[in-house]
């Protein structure tokens, strides 16, 4: 057993990086968000048959791609790390805050990713004209942080339970809620052309805070158990 762990902010870069390899490497969580945001969106389309659909149906649709996405893929960030072998190694050379963000970070970039590849589909197959992209940009960010944020603690909770899919999406939404909800609005408003409202803004971005410092105080503790 080592003398003494890594500084913080090396394993925090360091997991980044060996995720970022990994998903290069065999695109798994990638390659299930984006399929699943391709075949949802073409089922929609299809379904919609052009028609046209209001700002808060547009708001939530996208919303549910996007979470299910996130769902779809980020169970993974502990599960492979089981899988081959390497979470207990982690524990030894890694305190609980460090592989917290640096998982945290990995996520909110993979899901970000996604997200710039499914806003044009998404405006373009369901025909949706967006006139505040600065603001959706926001909202998206804030959105994706948070979703990112309580997935990585939920992948910790769920990695070595039965049924972890199923698990992780019933154990993930409720705590999400609020914030679901919140972007829900705030896109709403955006599709229809009014600005989000500060405290919209405010909302989501103290939600972001609050759960990571009770999503890191929490890690800790499931980290170390």
């Amino acid at each position: 057993m080592p003398d003494k762990k890594l500084p913080w902010y090396s394993v925090v870069w360091a997991i980044v990086h060996k995720d970022a390899l990994c998903e290069l490497r065999y695109s798994y969580a990638f390659s299930a968000l984006t399929m699943f945001a391709l075949v949802t969106l073409a089922s929609i389309s299809m379904s919609l048959a052009g028609a046209a659909i209001s700002s808060a149906l547009a708001a939530a649709l996208l919303w549910v791609i996007l979470f299910f996405c996130a769902m779809a893929g980020l169970s993974r960030v502990f599960v492979q790390e089981q899988e081959a072998g390497t979470l207990f190694t982690l524990r030894l050379y890694a305190n609980g805050q460090a592989v917290y963000f640096g998982k945290t970070l990995f996520n909110v970039l993979l899901l970000i990713a996604v997200t710039v590849i499914v806003i044009p589909l998404f405006v373009i197959l369901l025909n949706v004209t967006i006139p505040l992209w600065l603001e959706l940009g926001a909202v998206l960010v804030l959105g994706d942080v948070g979703i990112a944020t309580i997935a990585t603690l939920t992948a910790l909770m769920v990695c070595q339970a039965g049924g972890k899919g199923a698990l992780f999406t019933v154990v993930t939404f409720p705590l999400l809620l609020p914030q679901f909800l919140m972007v829900i609005a705030a896109t709403t408003c955006v599709f229809d052309g009014i600005l989000p409202g500060v405290q919209d803004f405010a909302f989501m971005a103290g939600y972001d805070i609050t759960v990571i410092i009770a999503a890191s105080i929490l890690f800790d503790y499931l980290w170390e158990n």
